[in-house]
Protein backbone atom coordinates (compact mmCIF):
# COMPACT_ATOMS: atom_id res chain seq x y z
CA UNK A 1 0.00 0.00 0.00
CA UNK A 2 2.57 2.08 1.13
CA UNK A 3 4.59 1.65 -2.71
CA UNK A 4 1.39 2.51 -4.21
CA UNK A 5 0.96 5.95 -2.61
CA UNK A 6 4.05 7.53 -3.15
CA UNK A 7 3.70 7.84 -6.64
CA UNK A 8 -0.51 9.44 -6.36
CA UNK A 9 1.61 11.62 -3.97
CA UNK A 10 4.00 13.10 -6.76
CA UNK A 11 1.46 13.11 -8.94
CA UNK A 12 -1.31 15.07 -6.22
CA UNK A 13 2.07 17.77 -5.92
CA UNK A 14 2.70 18.23 -9.76
CA UNK A 15 -1.14 19.02 -9.95
CA UNK A 16 -1.27 21.09 -7.30
CA UNK A 17 1.95 23.06 -8.56
CA UNK A 18 0.30 22.85 -11.97
CA UNK A 19 -2.85 24.96 -10.94
CA UNK A 20 -0.95 26.88 -8.55
CA UNK A 21 1.30 28.11 -11.49
CA UNK A 22 -2.24 28.19 -13.62
CA UNK A 23 -3.51 30.45 -10.88
CA UNK A 24 -0.17 32.81 -11.26
CA UNK A 25 -0.14 33.19 -14.46
CA UNK A 26 -3.71 34.23 -14.29
CA UNK A 27 -2.99 36.84 -12.04
CA UNK A 28 -0.17 38.47 -13.38
CA UNK A 29 -2.02 38.69 -16.84
CA UNK A 30 -5.37 40.02 -15.39
CA UNK A 31 -2.78 42.65 -13.50
CA UNK A 32 -0.91 43.66 -16.71
CA UNK A 33 -4.84 43.81 -18.59
CA UNK A 34 -5.82 46.37 -16.26
CA UNK A 35 -2.67 48.73 -16.41
CA UNK A 36 -2.78 48.34 -20.28
CA UNK A 37 -6.38 49.03 -20.37
CA UNK A 38 -5.55 52.40 -18.46
CA UNK A 39 -2.93 53.24 -20.60
CA UNK A 40 -5.08 52.50 -23.63
CA UNK A 41 -7.78 54.96 -22.13
CA UNK A 42 -4.97 57.67 -21.90
CA UNK A 43 -4.03 57.02 -25.26
CA UNK A 44 -7.49 57.16 -26.77
CA UNK A 45 -8.00 60.32 -24.81
CA UNK A 46 -5.03 61.47 -26.10
CA UNK A 47 -5.67 61.05 -29.20
CA UNK A 48 -9.49 62.81 -29.12
CA UNK A 49 -7.76 65.90 -27.47
CA UNK A 50 -4.48 66.31 -29.37
CA UNK A 51 -2.32 65.53 -26.67
CA UNK A 52 0.08 68.66 -26.38
CA UNK A 53 0.00 71.52 -23.57
CA UNK A 54 -1.73 74.35 -25.88
CA UNK A 55 -4.59 74.13 -23.75
CA UNK A 56 -6.65 71.01 -25.73
CA UNK A 57 -9.25 69.58 -23.01
CA UNK A 58 -11.39 66.59 -23.94
CA UNK A 59 -13.66 64.78 -22.03
CA UNK A 60 -14.92 61.03 -21.76
CA UNK A 61 -17.82 60.90 -19.29
CA UNK A 62 -18.89 58.23 -17.41
CA UNK A 63 -16.27 55.97 -18.90
CA UNK A 64 -15.76 52.65 -18.40
CA UNK A 65 -13.39 49.76 -19.30
CA UNK A 66 -13.94 46.56 -20.21
CA UNK A 67 -13.05 43.84 -22.63
CA UNK A 68 -11.30 41.26 -20.56
CA UNK A 69 -9.27 39.08 -21.38
CA UNK A 70 -8.64 39.64 -24.74
CA UNK A 71 -9.92 42.60 -25.99
CA UNK A 72 -9.44 46.54 -24.17
CA UNK A 73 -12.92 48.65 -24.78
CA UNK A 74 -13.38 52.03 -23.53
CA UNK A 75 -17.19 53.08 -23.40
CA UNK A 76 -18.06 56.92 -22.92
CA UNK A 77 -21.67 58.35 -22.45
CA UNK A 78 -20.68 61.65 -23.80
CA UNK A 79 -17.57 62.51 -26.02
CA UNK A 80 -16.20 66.24 -25.98
CA UNK A 81 -13.36 68.33 -26.59
CA UNK A 82 -12.39 71.89 -26.80
CA UNK A 83 -9.30 73.62 -28.28
CA UNK A 84 -8.45 76.65 -27.16
CA UNK A 85 -5.31 77.81 -28.98
CA UNK A 86 -7.58 77.11 -32.32
CA UNK A 87 -11.01 78.06 -30.67
CA UNK A 88 -12.92 75.01 -31.46
CA UNK A 89 -15.17 73.29 -29.19
CA UNK A 90 -17.12 70.33 -30.13
CA UNK A 91 -19.51 67.90 -28.35
CA UNK A 92 -20.92 64.38 -29.39
CA UNK A 93 -23.22 61.71 -28.14
CA UNK A 94 -21.74 57.80 -26.75
CA UNK A 95 -18.33 56.36 -27.91
CA UNK A 96 -17.34 53.12 -28.10
CA UNK A 97 -14.04 52.51 -28.87
CA UNK A 98 -11.83 48.79 -28.76
CA UNK A 99 -8.57 47.44 -29.22
CA UNK A 100 -7.42 43.75 -29.48
CA UNK A 101 -4.75 42.78 -26.67
CA UNK A 102 -2.38 41.59 -29.42
CA UNK A 103 -2.30 44.91 -31.58
CA UNK A 104 -3.29 47.45 -28.94
CA UNK A 105 -2.28 50.34 -31.40
CA UNK A 106 -5.03 49.24 -34.10
CA UNK A 107 -7.95 51.34 -32.69
CA UNK A 108 -11.96 50.61 -34.14
CA UNK A 109 -14.26 52.94 -32.53
CA UNK A 110 -18.65 53.59 -33.21
CA UNK A 111 -19.62 57.32 -32.42
CA UNK A 112 -23.04 58.56 -31.85
CA UNK A 113 -25.15 61.94 -33.05
CA UNK A 114 -26.19 64.59 -32.72
CA UNK A 115 -22.50 66.31 -32.61
CA UNK A 116 -22.01 69.75 -32.44
CA UNK A 117 -18.99 71.96 -33.32
CA UNK A 118 -18.76 75.74 -32.53
CA UNK A 119 -15.89 77.71 -33.73
CA UNK A 120 -14.37 81.21 -33.17
CA UNK A 121 -14.13 81.71 -36.56
CA UNK A 122 -17.63 82.93 -37.11
CA UNK A 123 -19.72 79.69 -37.70
CA UNK A 124 -21.33 76.64 -35.60
CA UNK A 125 -21.96 72.97 -36.87
CA UNK A 126 -24.56 70.65 -36.20
CA UNK A 127 -24.36 67.31 -37.26
CA UNK A 128 -26.08 63.90 -37.18
CA UNK A 129 -25.93 60.50 -38.78
CA UNK A 130 -27.27 56.97 -38.54
CA UNK A 131 -23.97 55.10 -38.57
CA UNK A 132 -20.37 56.51 -38.19
CA UNK A 133 -17.92 53.47 -37.73
CA UNK A 134 -13.76 54.38 -37.54
CA UNK A 135 -10.03 53.16 -36.81
CA UNK A 136 -7.03 54.19 -36.44
CA UNK A 137 -3.25 53.73 -35.98
CA UNK A 138 -1.29 54.92 -33.46
CA UNK A 139 2.62 54.64 -33.72
CA UNK A 140 5.63 56.09 -32.60
CA UNK A 141 5.15 59.62 -34.13
CA UNK A 142 0.95 59.83 -33.43
CA UNK A 143 -1.66 58.63 -35.99
CA UNK A 144 -0.04 56.99 -39.00
CA UNK A 145 -3.68 56.33 -40.36
CA UNK A 146 -7.47 57.02 -40.08
CA UNK A 147 -10.34 55.81 -41.43
CA UNK A 148 -13.76 56.95 -41.04
CA UNK A 149 -17.39 55.74 -42.54
CA UNK A 150 -20.69 57.70 -42.04
CA UNK A 151 -23.99 56.66 -43.38
CA UNK A 152 -27.40 59.20 -42.95
CA UNK A 153 -25.02 61.79 -42.46
CA UNK A 154 -27.08 65.38 -42.12
CA UNK A 155 -25.27 68.60 -41.94
CA UNK A 156 -26.22 72.28 -41.33
CA UNK A 157 -23.62 75.21 -40.96
CA UNK A 158 -24.90 78.23 -39.20
CA UNK A 159 -22.87 81.62 -39.61
CA UNK A 160 -22.77 83.35 -36.74
CA UNK A 161 -22.21 86.86 -38.41
CA UNK A 162 -25.34 87.11 -40.98
CA UNK A 163 -27.27 83.97 -39.62
CA UNK A 164 -26.79 81.98 -43.27
CA UNK A 165 -27.43 78.78 -42.96
CA UNK A 166 -26.40 75.96 -45.37
CA UNK A 167 -28.02 72.73 -45.07
CA UNK A 168 -26.28 69.47 -46.79
CA UNK A 169 -27.17 65.53 -46.77
CA UNK A 170 -25.31 62.36 -48.10
CA UNK A 171 -26.41 59.02 -47.45
CA UNK A 172 -22.55 57.88 -47.36
CA UNK A 173 -19.58 59.45 -46.84
CA UNK A 174 -16.02 58.08 -46.15
CA UNK A 175 -12.66 59.71 -45.54
CA UNK A 176 -9.25 58.35 -45.33
CA UNK A 177 -5.84 60.31 -43.75
CA UNK A 178 -2.20 59.08 -43.61
CA UNK A 179 1.15 60.15 -42.65
CA UNK A 180 3.36 59.60 -45.89
CA UNK A 181 7.11 60.90 -45.58
CA UNK A 182 6.53 63.42 -43.81
CA UNK A 183 3.53 64.19 -46.01
CA UNK A 184 -0.32 64.44 -45.97
CA UNK A 185 -2.46 61.97 -47.87
CA UNK A 186 -5.93 62.81 -47.84
CA UNK A 187 -9.19 60.33 -50.07
CA UNK A 188 -12.78 61.27 -49.55
CA UNK A 189 -15.71 60.10 -51.31
CA UNK A 190 -19.44 61.06 -50.73
CA UNK A 191 -22.78 60.34 -52.56
CA UNK A 192 -25.94 61.75 -53.92
CA UNK A 193 -25.45 65.17 -51.83
CA UNK A 194 -27.83 67.40 -52.13
CA UNK A 195 -27.30 71.11 -50.57
CA UNK A 196 -29.66 73.83 -49.61
CA UNK A 197 -29.54 77.49 -48.26
CA UNK A 198 -31.72 78.89 -45.83
CA UNK A 199 -33.88 76.19 -46.78
CA UNK A 200 -34.16 76.28 -50.11
CA UNK A 201 -32.67 73.21 -52.11
CA UNK A 202 -30.27 74.24 -54.80
CA UNK A 203 -31.23 73.21 -58.64
CA UNK A 204 -28.66 70.72 -59.27
CA UNK A 205 -29.06 66.80 -58.72
CA UNK A 206 -27.28 65.07 -55.88
CA UNK A 207 -23.73 64.95 -56.55
CA UNK A 208 -21.17 62.20 -55.62
CA UNK A 209 -17.69 63.81 -55.18
CA UNK A 210 -14.59 62.24 -54.36
CA UNK A 211 -11.15 63.69 -53.65
CA UNK A 212 -7.30 62.41 -53.42
CA UNK A 213 -4.95 65.42 -52.73
CA UNK A 214 -1.32 65.31 -50.78
CA UNK A 215 -0.47 68.34 -48.80
CA UNK A 216 3.32 68.84 -48.83
CA UNK A 217 5.20 68.60 -45.17
CA UNK A 218 1.68 68.27 -43.41
CA UNK A 219 2.15 64.78 -42.31
CA UNK A 220 3.00 66.66 -38.34
CA UNK A 221 -0.91 67.45 -38.30
CA UNK A 222 -1.05 63.67 -37.47
CA UNK A 223 1.01 64.21 -34.49
CA UNK A 224 -0.12 66.09 -31.57
CA UNK A 225 4.01 66.71 -30.13
CA UNK A 226 3.87 69.18 -33.27
CA UNK A 227 0.35 69.84 -34.44
CA UNK A 228 0.16 72.93 -33.43
CA UNK A 229 3.25 73.95 -35.31
CA UNK A 230 1.46 73.38 -38.66
CA UNK A 231 0.22 76.59 -40.32
CA UNK A 232 -2.47 76.53 -42.87
CA UNK A 233 -0.97 79.33 -45.06
CA UNK A 234 2.10 78.84 -46.90
CA UNK A 235 0.45 74.77 -47.70
CA UNK A 236 1.91 73.37 -50.85
CA UNK A 237 -0.04 70.17 -52.09
CA UNK A 238 -1.59 68.55 -54.96
CA UNK A 239 -4.71 67.58 -56.10
CA UNK A 240 -4.24 63.76 -57.82
CA UNK A 241 -7.72 63.42 -58.64
CA UNK A 242 -10.39 65.33 -57.84
CA UNK A 243 -14.13 63.99 -59.62
CA UNK A 244 -17.69 65.41 -59.15
CA UNK A 245 -20.34 63.06 -60.86
CA UNK A 246 -23.86 64.48 -61.39
CA UNK A 247 -25.20 61.27 -63.48
CA UNK A 248 -25.88 61.07 -66.92
CA UNK A 249 -22.26 61.09 -67.94
CA UNK A 250 -21.93 64.47 -66.31
CA UNK A 251 -18.79 64.49 -65.16
CA UNK A 252 -16.10 66.74 -64.10
CA UNK A 253 -12.38 66.09 -63.35
CA UNK A 254 -9.91 68.36 -61.40
CA UNK A 255 -5.96 67.53 -61.22
CA UNK A 256 -2.73 69.83 -60.53
CA UNK A 257 -0.70 71.76 -57.74
CA UNK A 258 -1.60 74.38 -55.35
CA UNK A 259 -0.38 76.48 -52.63
CA UNK A 260 -1.67 78.72 -49.93
CA UNK A 261 -0.17 81.78 -49.35
CA UNK A 262 0.44 84.04 -46.54
CA UNK A 263 -2.48 86.41 -47.41
CA UNK A 264 -4.29 83.21 -47.19
CA UNK A 265 -5.13 83.23 -51.48
CA UNK A 266 -4.91 80.36 -53.48
CA UNK A 267 -3.06 79.78 -56.36
CA UNK A 268 -2.60 76.92 -58.72
CA UNK A 269 -3.32 75.80 -62.42
CA UNK A 270 -5.45 72.89 -62.46
CA UNK A 271 -6.25 70.40 -65.52
CA UNK A 272 -9.83 70.74 -66.14
CA UNK A 273 -11.70 67.50 -68.04
CA UNK A 274 -15.18 67.85 -68.38
CA UNK A 275 -17.79 65.41 -70.60
CA UNK A 276 -20.86 66.76 -71.47
CA UNK A 277 -20.44 70.16 -71.55
CA UNK A 278 -23.72 71.18 -72.60
CA UNK A 279 -25.45 69.02 -70.12
CA UNK A 280 -23.51 70.50 -67.29
CA UNK A 281 -24.35 74.22 -69.14
CA UNK A 282 -28.22 73.09 -69.02
CA UNK A 283 -27.70 71.93 -65.30
CA UNK A 284 -26.01 74.57 -64.02
CA UNK A 285 -27.67 77.69 -65.73
CA UNK A 286 -30.89 76.13 -63.80
CA UNK A 287 -29.34 76.80 -60.89
CA UNK A 288 -27.88 79.91 -61.33
CA UNK A 289 -29.45 81.64 -63.95
CA UNK A 290 -27.97 85.02 -62.97
CA UNK A 291 -24.77 83.56 -64.55
CA UNK A 292 -25.96 82.58 -67.40
CA UNK A 293 -23.58 84.93 -69.67
CA UNK A 294 -20.79 83.69 -67.62
CA UNK A 295 -21.82 79.95 -67.89
CA UNK A 296 -22.42 80.27 -71.99
CA UNK A 297 -19.03 81.78 -72.51
CA UNK A 298 -17.10 78.86 -70.43
CA UNK A 299 -19.09 76.43 -72.28
CA UNK A 300 -18.31 77.87 -75.48
CA UNK A 301 -14.59 78.12 -74.77
CA UNK A 302 -14.50 74.38 -73.59
CA UNK A 303 -16.24 73.30 -76.92
CA UNK A 304 -14.10 75.41 -79.34
CA UNK A 305 -10.72 73.75 -77.25
CA UNK A 306 -12.47 70.37 -78.02
CA UNK A 307 -13.09 70.97 -81.81
CA UNK A 308 -16.89 71.39 -81.04
CA UNK A 309 -16.93 68.04 -79.83
CA UNK A 310 -19.06 67.72 -76.36
CA UNK A 311 -15.95 66.38 -73.95
CA UNK A 312 -12.99 69.03 -73.37
CA UNK A 313 -9.97 69.21 -71.78
CA UNK A 314 -8.47 72.75 -70.01
CA UNK A 315 -6.37 74.69 -67.38
CA UNK A 316 -7.62 76.92 -64.80
CA UNK A 317 -5.37 79.59 -63.61
CA UNK A 318 -5.39 80.16 -60.31
CA UNK A 319 -3.21 83.65 -59.75
CA UNK A 320 -3.88 85.29 -55.87
CA UNK A 321 -7.10 83.80 -55.44
CA UNK A 322 -8.22 85.21 -58.92
CA UNK A 323 -9.48 82.32 -61.35
CA UNK A 324 -9.57 82.38 -65.04
CA UNK A 325 -9.93 79.83 -67.58
CA UNK A 326 -8.10 81.31 -70.79
CA UNK A 327 -9.15 84.77 -71.14
CA UNK A 328 -12.47 84.07 -69.14
CA UNK A 329 -12.41 85.38 -65.54
CA UNK A 330 -14.25 82.94 -63.34
CA UNK A 331 -14.35 84.64 -60.35
CA UNK A 332 -12.60 85.80 -56.81
CA UNK A 333 -11.78 82.77 -54.63
CA UNK A 334 -12.24 84.16 -50.42
CA UNK A 335 -8.50 84.26 -48.39
CA UNK A 336 -8.57 81.07 -46.01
Amino acid sequence: MAMSTAPESTISRKVVRLGVLIVLVIAVYSVGWYFAAEFLKKRILTFFGGGNPAGVTATCEDATLGGYPFRFRLNCTRLAFDDHFQGVAASFGPMRAAAQIYNPGHIVWELDGPAEIRSALGFNTALDWTNMQSSFRIGLSGLSRSSLMMEGLSATVTSTVSNLQVQMTAPSAQSHVRQNEGNLDYATLVRDVSVSIDGTQIALPPVAASLDATFADKGGLLDPRVAQEQKLYGTRGEIRRMVIDMGEGRVLTLSGPFEVGEDGLISGRIKLQVEQIRAWRDAVKTAYPEQSDMIDNVANVLRALAFGRDDSEAEITIQNGVASLGFIPLGQIPPL
